[in-house]
């Protein structure tokens, strides 16, 4: 910061107790060096230097300068660089929204890897699901969310980064359980328990129409989550359709995982905020996603 220039002028006078070596090492003239201790002298009213007819000596004014003269200096480079760094977005705080089978995925790793990186930035998580995570972006109780399915939002931006293969979930009593994989012809008919469509509308609705296309499914049950789903699988309720890999990280031993043979649907993972915002925080993360993508 150029308004502290003078007072580091003195502390090199001070320190070199000599303003031709102080001179030298500042890389300025004597004179003009002479010149900005007097004016700093001015600006504070006070004598800083008692000059001798061999040199001078530290006043006790000066002493108390040179003492905390350096401390001054190393908050303000400290402060300078903590500026530079939130304005660069490496430092800050990040709120993220997981969905909960982002947060079985390799996206918590690169959350960690984030943090590791950038331990200048204090990022903090919390895991619910598609609809309320877009709630916490606009209210601005996060900054960035992790969603599931196409967002059709006026003022959120998305930026894919996945699809994830859905596979039929059974009991290991149900005939399918047999198949090595099944077609959506296996399972048109068949009694379906679902997650809560409101959880993620859009992803419902993706999911929906890509099994039954303008029919529907034979809906005995909807819960809140995949735990809950398995739970009505298991006991023989209905079948479902689930993220194959969270479902086979969750699944118990009464249940089976299948993958489709054919044209599975795809669920897309996105990354999530709001077209306006300006955190710089999280235009450094979206940048550095990219760029390790």
């Amino acid at each position: 910061m150029d308004d502290l220039r003078r007072v580091r002028y003195f502390l090199a006078v001070a320190e070199h107790r000599h303003f031709g070596r102080a001179a030298e090492a500042l890389h300025i003239t004597q004179p003009a060096l002479s010149q900005q201790v007097k004016a700093l002298e001015k600006e504070l009213g006070v004598e800083l230097l008692a000059r001798t007819g061999r040199g001078f000596v530290l006043t006790a004014a000066g002493l108390a300068l040179q003492a905390g003269a350096q401390q001054l200096l190393s908050a303000a480079q400290e402060l300078e660089r903590t500026v530079r760094a939130r304005a660069s977005g490496t430092a800050g705080e990040l709120k993220v929204a997981f969905t909960r089978s982002g947060s079985d995925s390799d996206i918590s790793q690169r959350i960690r890897s984030f943090r590791k990186e950038f331990p200048g930035i204090d990022v903090s998580t919390i895991t619910g699901w598609t609809s309320w995570n877009l709630d916490l972006l606009e209210s601005g109780e996060v900054d960035v969310a992790f969603v599931r399915g196409n967002i059709a939002h006026p003022r959120v931006e998305t930026h894919l980064i996945g699809l994830q293969e859905a596979a039929v979930v059974v009991s290991k009593g149900h005939p399918l359980a047999e198949k090595d994989t099944v077609e959506i012809d296996d399972i048109v008919d068949e009694p379906i328990v679902l997650w809560s469509r409101q959880t993620g509308p859009d992803f419902y609705d993706e999911l929906v129409s890509h099994v039954w296309g303008d029919g529907a499914p034979n809906l005995v049950a909807e819960e809140s989550d995949a735990e809950q789903v398995l739970d009505l699988v298991s006991s023989g309720t209905g079948i479902s359709v689930l993220d194959r890999k969270r479902a086979t990280r969750i699944a118990h031993e009464n249940i089976v995982v299948i993958p489709f043979g054919t044209n599975p649907p795809q669920i897309a993972i996105q990354i999530a905020w709001m077209r306006e915002s300006e955190a710089p925080a999280l235009a450094h993360f979206l940048d550095w996603w990219r760029r390790c993508s």
